[in-house]
């Protein structure tokens, strides 16, 4: 009986204490998210906003209705952003509301705190002592490095993929010879899982994999060079080195089996996004987000001080050669590790806050290792007094991170990022509702700045909060284009405003924002800045209007009126002077640019490329008009004789037809030669048509109607195959 007591006193006391951490952690989480976001009184922009209105939006629309609601998760997996990742969220919503804290709350508690635990657990791995107080002191630890709670805070909800990452380590680590054959299958769903969650979580991936292959080929050399052959098999004829081949064979097969079930998984569940990861450019595409490496470096060592990786780099060094680290856990997470630093500071460079959530788990990891080795090596005073003052900086540290105070220290410590205030709040909502005034039949309104200060998408989010939900998108701001590498040339975009908000001095990213991009990947947005400052001859078609609106940082906001449409001379014109300051062509431009596209679409929505120099046109409708896009100006290279062709087509059989009309239009915007045929459904021929001249610049091609009308729906036409002869 007293064994039985002892027993049954012993393990309620341990589940007590677990209890009591665990409520601590909560109570902790629930607080310290509180107090920040209701500390902040801002208007949340690009990335800060996006997760939040898309889970707000689909939590909104499984309460209207969950067929729709599962049909919009179903189709967003094509997507390179999908709704996978705010779905546990959504009960959240649905039960505590849908404001800015309740959004904040859910990622913490559904994500962020399990994340705490998997590290603990990871941890527990790694440090082979007192497992239970290893655990508890590295979730607690956790809770002192700031960058595990900034990117949440933020809005950011990418931590939902660190948690299939997570638990793909811890598996691996209990088993790191994978002699349970389940735990294969295991670990590619949960790597697969975490991407489908996150594109960028592929390079954990990688990482993943990397790590346990170079230990696999570590323990490969070890045997071959092993003197002792106690491992070996007494079969092996020639002792280690066949035994070492057949482990590294197992581990390669076993790898690879993970690999194929991530893969399955990904082409099974997300067959498109997946094809498009495997296929497109990402690294050209987003070359504007990767920062010299100089900065990026400067950036991630104010993200955590330059103390913390000192800690960190003194425990992992520490652990390993006094071994007190398991030899397997502590070469998989420092090659981990290593190899993560390695992609996102010297390969990727991206120095947006989210992506601190891969390196976070190595710093947390590190200063843990730090604290136990300190614990287990030194005796005395000595051992007190580094604790203390290890301990002493990190709690300083996390206040200089998160408490809204102006301290310039040293980069020993980690900058402040405190909460989001703007100090021009009202006029900001003074902006917007005379915009809304202004426009209120959705007329688009060009917004020519893109800062973390001002821009499109914050105008639009001050509506969203001001605004009824039924009412809010009636703001019709144009945000894009924005990003040289990105996007494509302002044009069409400006063509179709009725309203150009123009914010002096020029607003662009800078290189100490928090969403941050490369120096000089905004002359898209410039452009525009300079059409209107220094009066291009499209600006002449808008009317300055005599309201001004003064924001934070010394920022002037004017608003001009489109007085006339821009014909077609302007707008060539303007094209030539827009190449001419934009050196690089922008990185989604076509060749061929619709002048009349409209502004609801995505970018290239009335063009697509079919191969190098064969494209496919369609003329589709312009929302909220009866008019079709129907004009289209190729930008490609061209001789002194320029021949179209393509095969034409009118789906609806009653239209009466179409006159198909090209112009060729020198540097000054003079029409110098052009030629036109007509097409109805009863012909039987293609496109074809001639004009030459000398030193031409831009080929134009019109739809036009057989009634010297505009076009309307009805005779929507495509053009398949459209070539340029050069």
């Amino acid at each position: 009986m007293e064994v039985f007591d002892v027993v049954s006193f012993k393990l309620p006391r341990k589940f007590l204490i677990d209890g009591f951490f665990l409520f601590l952690l909560v109570l902790l989480t629930v607080a310290v998210t509180s107090i920040y976001v209701s500390s902040e009184h801002t208007f949340y922009w690009w990335d800060y906003a996006g997760y939040n209105t898309a889970t707000v939006n689909t939590a909104n629309l499984f309460r209207e209705s969950p067929d729709k609601a599962w049909r919009g998760v179903i189709e967003s997996l094509s997507k390179e952003k999908n709704l996978l990742i705010s779905l546990p969220l959504v009960p959240f919503i649905l039960l505590f509301g849908d404001s800015r804290l309740s959004y904040i709350l859910s990622v913490s508690l559904i994500y962020v705190l399990p994340f705490r635990l998997l590290l603990g657990a990871i941890s527990a791995k790694l440090i082979p002592v007192y497992p239970r107080r290893v655990f508890w002191s590295t979730v607690l630890l956790s809770l002192l490095i700031p960058m595990s709670w900034i990117p949440t805070l933020r809005g950011y909800l990418d931590t939902g993929g660190c948690v299939f990452v997570a638990l793909a380590i811890l598996v691996y680590l209990q088993d790191v010879k994978l002699k349970s054959w389940w735990k294969i299958p295991l670990i590619g769903f949960l790597l697969a899982v975490a991407i489908l969650l996150r594109r960028h979580f592929a390079y954990s991936a990688i990482a993943f994999f990397g790590a346990a292959t170079l230990q696999a080929l570590i323990e490969f050399i070890v045997l071959i060079y092993r003197k002792e052959t106690a491992l070996s098999s007494p079969k092996d004829k020639d002792g280690t080195v066949p035994f070492a081949y057949r482990c590294l064979f197992e581990s390669g097969i076993k790898l690879g089996l993970i690999a194929a079930t991530s893969l399955t998984i990904l082409m099974l569940v997300a067959g498109d996004f997946t094809r498009s990861a495997l296929t497109v450019d990402y690294r050209n595409l987003y070359v504007a987000w990767s920062l010299p490496v100089n900065d990026i470096l400067t950036r991630y060592g104010s993200f955590y001080g330059l103390g913390t990786w000192l800690l960190v780099v003194i425990g992992f060094s520490a652990g390993i050669l006094t071994r007190i680290l398991v030899p397997a856990a502590a070469i998989f997470v420092s090659l981990f590790g290593v190899l993560s630093l390695i992609e996102w500071l010297l390969v990727l460079r991206y120095g947006y806050l989210h992506y601190t959530i891969h390196i976070t788990p190595i710093a947390l990891l590190g200063l843990s290792t730090f604290f136990w080795t300190t614990w287990l090596t030194l005796k005395g005073k000595v051992r007190y007094f580094m604790l203390g003052a290890a301990g002493l900086y990190l709690v300083l540290n996390a206040a200089v991170g998160l408490i809204p105070l102006k301290i310039d220290l040293s980069r020993l410590f980690m900058a402040n990022f405190p909460p989001l205030v703007r100090s021009d709040y009202d006029e900001v909502v003074k902006l917007v509702e005379f915009l809304r005034k202004l426009a209120p039949n959705e007329e688009p309104i060009y917004i020519v700045g893109a800062s973390n200060n001002f821009n499109a998408n914050i105008l639009r989010q001050a509506n969203r909060k001001l605004n009824p939900p039924e009412g809010w998108w009636k703001l019709n701001t144009i945000g894009r284009p924005q990003i040289d590498s990105r996007d494509t040339y302002p044009l069409p975009e400006l063509l179709q405003a009725q309203y150009a908000v123009v914010a002096v001095p020029f607003q662009q990213v800078l290189p100490t924002d928090e969403q941050v991009l490369r120096s000089h990947e905004q002359d898209v947005v410039k452009v525009v800045y300079d059409a209107f400052t220094q009066n291009w001859e499209i600006a002449r078609d808008f009317q300055l209007l005599p309201e001004q609106f003064k924001l934070e940082n010394g920022v002037t906001v004017s608003v001009y009126r489109r007085m006339r449409p821009t014909d077609t001379a302007t707008a060539v014109r303007t094209l030539e002077a827009m190449q001419r300051q934009i050196v690089d062509r922008p990185g989604t431009q076509l060749d061929w640019i619709s002048l009349h596209q409209s502004i609801y679409t995505s970018v290239n929505y009335s063009v697509s490329q079919e191969s190098d120099n064969i494209y496919n046109i369609v003329t589709h409708p312009i929302k909220n008009s009866q008019k079709l896009a129907t004009s289209f100006l190729y930008l490609g290279s061209i001789s002194d004789k320029v021949k179209v062709t393509g095969k034409l087509n009118l789906p609806n059989k009653q239209c009466p037809g179409v006159v198909l009309r090209l112009t060729l239009w020198d540097k000054q915007g003079k029409l110098i030669d052009s030629a036109e045929m007509a097409y109805s459904p009863k012909s039987a021929i293609g496109l074809n048509l001639l004009v030459e001249s000398k030193n031409p610049l831009y080929p134009l091609l019109e739809v036009l109607s057989s009634s010297k009308q505009d076009l309307t729906n009805q005779c929507q036409l495509e053009i398949n195959n459209l070539a340029v002869s050069r």
